[in-house]
């Protein structure tokens, strides 16, 4: 397995794990810290819970309903916590912060915050100061920050043009150069040290989010679904900046593949975990969902994943993805496909994307990395040829099916936001580009679903190499259905890359 990053200490640095609380608990999960030794504190409503690092109980205390989410600071640990009516529009809220010293969860301080209008709820700190927020009335299309100094004397509010976010901000932290705060119903909010707004994303973390030790966020769940009480969870993500940092050593083996037909064995996974990619591309048709019912789309995606296979490939590799028709959800779809919204939050779900992850925020699953140093630097583009592609001309069916090339210039395959986006990746910094197209960009359409049938499109594609200059551009597609099983090709990264000057090679 390839090195992890580290932006201080590599022996400092959060493993990609869940680390379960001990224990359950009558209420929910509001909000998780840790200090500088790793222990975990956890606050589940009426309960505050410390444990170590791997979640093992060390101590708890009842305490007054409800506390919030919590931030360490110098070895005591802030709980913004709520009396009264959150979200009320009238701000009947009655507000305070209350301190526990980290060692003994001894109760050594309260300071009053009538200033929070409908609700505490977060508080986090950084660069000296404290932000404590919270509730938020029904339709108010904006989010208030309440700063605090560290004697908790109020200094302003910030208000952040974020949209109606349901109970508001319910958890917050400081990390990788933003503010990130987790809201119920989720939506997590990506914020500037100047306070404007990053970016939206459709991600749940409204239980606790924090800073991870060497980049990334803990970001925390629970679950309240038997009489046992509550549990709670957090793990460690990388941020989509993060995700091309994984690795130290320049990337020497590349597998891709498509095609599988979830409900078959897959037997190809332990030819795949043999070849021990360093980095692996499902390229499309990753699942047959074929349904506009999206239970059951997610239980084909749950049959996938559950495959031991697929599971190690997981863990052993970096991997990515992108869809093609029958993960999408209909066969041979295109931007008429009415799930097409929910299939994608169900895609980002189940390929376990950044929290702030483009494709949590904008429409369609396109997306690119980089990985390696200069000079070996390895660029993945994966393409989207569904969500926005327009209804194929057809006919009577030829060899491969029934469509044929089409002159419209209206029509399209990747839509103006992805063709804008892809020009700037092509001029990304890299020496070996792969850019992955669900779908054949080179043969000539023989009835079936290639760039052919848009041919306008395709020019554009072949254009925009020249215009952009991008060398080393490799095109691998999928769609092929030879097989039931995965197909893996490989790529040697180190000797490709003497073809950089190539324009593109298929």
């Amino acid at each position: 397995m390839m090195q992890l990053f580290a932006i201080d200490d590599a022996t400092a640095a959060d493993t990609l794990e869940t680390i379960v609380c001990e224990g359950r608990y009558k209420h929910h999960l509001q909000g998780v810290c840790r200090d500088e030794k790793g222990d975990l504190y956890w606050s589940f409503t009426t309960t505050l819970v410390k444990s170590d690092a791997q979640g093992r109980l060390m101590m708890k205390i009842e305490v007054a309903s409800h506390h919030g989410d919590l931030c360490h600071l110098d070895g005591k640990i802030y709980v913004a916590v709520n009396y009264g009516r959150f979200n009320d529009p009238a701000g009947n809220a009655n507000n305070e912060v209350i301190v526990y010293d980290a060692a003994s969860l001894e109760e050594s301080g309260r300071y009053k915050t009538p200033e929070v209008t409908h609700g505490a709820g977060g508080i986090a700190f950084h660069a000296g100061k404290f932000l404590v927020v919270g509730g938020l009335p029904e339709g108010v299309q904006e989010n208030y920050l309440y700063e605090y100094d560290t004697d908790f004397k109020y200094q302003k509010r910030h208000v952040i043009n974020s949209g109606w976010t349901r109970l508001g901000i319910q958890a917050a932290t400081f990390a990788d150069g933003a503010w990130w705060f987790g809201c119920y119903g989720n939506t997590l909010l990506k914020v500037s040290k100047e306070y404007e707004v990053l970016g939206r994303y459709q991600f749940d973390c409204g239980y606790g989010i924090e800073q991870a030790r060497g980049g990334g966020l803990l970001t925390a769940s629970g679950d309240c679904s038997d009489d046992a009480g509550c549990s709670g969870a957090v793990r460690h993500r990388l941020t989509h900046a993060l995700l091309g940092k994984q690795v130290s050593q320049p990337i020497r083996r590349i597998g891709f593949g498509s095609c599988i037909k979830q409900q078959n064995p897959a037997p190809l996974f332990s030819n795949i975990l043999d070849y021990d990619p360093e980095l692996f591309l499902y390229i499309g048709d990753n699942i047959y969902g074929d349904t506009d019912d999206m239970a059951v789309l997610r239980a084909k995606y749950k049959v996938l994943g559950e495959k031991d296979g697929f599971r190690k490939l997981q863990k052993s590799a970096i991997t990515l993805a992108t869809w093609d028709d029958h993960d999408y959800g209909v066969n041979d779809g295109g931007a008429g496909y009415k799930q097409r919204k929910a299939s994608q939050q169900l895609f980002a779900q189940f390929w376990d994307d950044a929290p702030d992850s483009p494709r949590r925020m904008r429409e369609g699953v396109y997306d690119a990395h980089v990985f390696g140093p200069p000079g070996q630097r390895v660029q993945i583009i994966l393409l989207d040829t569904r969500y926005f592609r327009s209804d194929l001309k057809k006919g009577e069916r030829r060899v491969g099916g029934p469509y044929y090339p089409s002159d419209d210039p209206q029509a399209t395959m990747l839509g103006e936001a992805q063709w804008d986006w892809l020009e700037k990746q092509l001029q990304v910094p890299a020496e070996i580009r792969l850019v992955a197209s669900s779908i054949q960009l080179v043969p000539a359409a023989a009835g079936q679903e290639t760039w052919a049938n848009l041919p306008l499109e395709r020019a554009r594609f072949m254009k925009l190499i020249t215009k952009t200059k991008a060398d080393g551009v490799f095109v691998i597609s999928g769609d092929r259905h030879c097989t039931i099983l995965p197909v893996a090709v490989s790529i040697n990264v180190m000797h490709a890359a003497r073809l950089q000057k190539t324009r593109i090679v298929y």
